[in-house]
């Protein structure tokens, strides 16, 4: 399927499907509620980190150690998410943010997810995404049912 042919809706509707089959209804629905613009000066953040440039070899240094920093991170991440696979463990509300929008990246795209988002952030203005996911919910289990009812008929001769 391709997300560029999508309508808005489509898009939204099969990151929800994918969401809800990767991380569950529970957490697709939390990462949903999390998911919403916030009021942030991004002009004032940019200002203050350029006012503190430093030298060259000191913004090496400062990469490198963000980079392995990162890495170690990565490292926690992944087994966290592995514990959390296995039952071991619940994820973080940071940890299902960032693991929903990794889901969504994955099977979307960047064009898609964008897509997905700036859909998401119209229909939560108005509440709408409940509905939606409801909704979505709804047809998932219908389609489960119809299959499963299908699987059990017997052919008669």
């Amino acid at each position: 399927m391709n997300v560029l042919e999508m309508t808005d809706i489509e898009v939204y509707k099969l990151g929800i499907k994918e969401l809800t089959e990767k991380i569950g209804p529970l957490y697709t629905e939390q990462f949903l509620k999390q998911c919403k613009p916030r009021e942030y000066d991004y002009t004032a953040e940019r200002h203050k980190l350029q006012g503190n440039t430093p030298d060259i070899p000191t913004m090496v240094k400062q990469i490198q150690q963000a980079s392995a920093a990162q890495e170690k991170e990565e490292h926690i991440k992944n087994e966290r998410i592995s514990a959390w696979r296995a039952g071991r463990l619940e994820l973080t509300g940071i940890e299902i943010y960032e693991l929903a929008l990794k889901i969504l990246a994955d099977r979307l795209d960047a064009y898609g997810l964008a897509t997905f988002i700036m859909y998401h952030f119209k229909q939560s203005s108005s509440n709408k995404h409940i509905n939606l996911f409801q909704q979505s919910l709804r047809e998932d289990n219908a389609d489960a049912t119809h299959t499963e009812q299908e699987s059990k008929v017997e052919p008669q001769d």
